[in-house]
């Protein structure tokens, strides 16, 4: 079966690649990467507050990529990020972009290789459509689902690693909101303390760096970015959450709210009581980055690759223990969607084809954590009873 999908991801990457490469799409190749290497730039200049100034901003990258009217990009990013991308301002735009990218697909692949132990299941996911979708864009998907990996591996008995991670995950501080949640659940308080304590040593080197305008500028952008969300000026199409899925569908602001703070309940409670009650260390990993979507106030679908992890705990368990029902008919679904996202739509409302990527990954995750443990390969999967977390308190 691994071999079969493993060929199907890769040979349909193959075709996107070719289709890119062939001058089938108007993509440009790693055109997100392209506010990383404006702003790593302005910020070697001093001008590290003027970019969250969208004019200012869509200024630079006209004078730096003249013709490319699609790079309508602005600059949303806590300052702490300037450290991640300052060394691109010294190199060409396309070397950047292939360090940047290929450096963070390997050390993603390289974690999700050691944690699954199966090498033709995560060449799977590295030759994804989701994986494809990262890599092209030039965004940060590989950096955030590797730092997310890490930081939900075992934070009990790798608590500096974990910590160290969570703590560095502040670059994208949305993305990791339900930690604090799974780490309080299991009692990973040397974890949360290193995190603490990266997060804050991070903010005062940038503090250093950069200095106080920067922040200043980023907090006020912020409400900004929510107003733009809210009214649809933000591109919904290519976006992930509760939120961002019921403004396309055409819900009003406030029920479109009260939607997303339902499922951001919803998950928080579904990561506290699998942290707790669950003992498989690596269905409360896949737990905690199912739900990562749910309770971000925005995520775009070049970081879909996320759920590569959890995608993969749910494949090695039902090799073990048998096949739930319906549970490779969402598999191929999560697939299928995955090769349709929208990277270029332009309709106004419509059905999120990445949140029902979400909201299928969280259902098939959850499934695996109510199961009955223990059950031996081989057994009628529609038999298969469900039960509650099945460990005490």
């Amino acid at each position: 079966m691994f071999g079969v999908w493993a060929a199907i991801s890769a040979a349909t990457t193959a075709v996107m690649v070719a289709a890119v490469f062939a001058g089938a799409s108007d993509v440009m190749i790693g055109g997100d990467f392209s506010a990383f290497f404006i702003a790593a730039k302005a910020a070697a200049e001093g001008a590290a507050a003027e970019i969250y100034n969208v004019v200012d901003f869509q200024a630079r990258l006209n004078a730096a990529f003249p013709g490319r009217d699609d790079l309508t990009l602005s600059w949303q990013y806590p300052p702490t990020y300037f450290l991640v991308i300052a060394a691109f301002a010294a190199l060409p735009y396309f070397l950047g972009y292939a360090i940047f990218s290929g450096a963070s697909a390997v050390a993603y692949g390289s974690l999700l290789r050691r944690e699954i132990k199966d090498n033709l299941l995560s060449f799977a996911i590295i030759a994804s459509p989701a994986a494809f979708i990262a890599f092209t864009s030039g965004q940060n998907g590989f950096l955030t689902a590797a730092l997310l990996l890490l930081a939900a591996s075992d934070p009990k008995k790798r608590p500096i690693i974990a910590g160290v991670a969570a703590g560095l995950l502040t670059i994208k501080p949305h993305l990791g909101l339900l930690i604090p949640i799974a780490y309080a659940a299991a009692g990973c308080w040397r974890a949360m303390g290193v995190a603490a304590v990266t997060a804050i040593a991070l903010a005062g080197v940038s503090f250093l760096a950069y200095g106080a305008e920067p922040w200043i500028a980023f907090f006020a952008s912020v409400t900004e970015v929510n107003d733009r969300v809210s009214i649809g000026l933000m591109p919904l199409a290519k976006m992930a959450t509760p939120y961002s899925a019921a403004l396309y569908a055409g819900l009003p602001e406030w029920p479109a709210r009260i939607f997303h703070l339902a499922c951001a309940a919803g998950a928080a409670g579904v990561v506290w009581r699998v942290w707790r009650r669950c003992d498989d260390l690596g269905l409360r990993a896949a737990t905690l980055i199912a739900c990562v979507f749910l309770a971000a106030p925005y995520g775009f679908y070049y970081e879909l690759i996320i759920l590569g992890f959890p995608v993969a705990v749910v494949v090695t368990r039902a090799m073990k223990t048998g096949w739930l029902k319906y549970e490779q008919w969402m598999l191929a679904a999560v697939w299928a969607l995955s090769v349709s996202t929208p990277m270029f739509a332009d309709t106004r409302h419509g059905l999120s084809t990445g949140f029902l990527i979400v909201a299928l990954v969280f259902v098939l995750t959850v499934r695996r954590t109510v199961v009955i443990p223990g059950r031996a390969a081989g057994v009628n999967p529609e038999s298969m009873a469900l039960q509650s977390f099945h460990q005490d308190d």
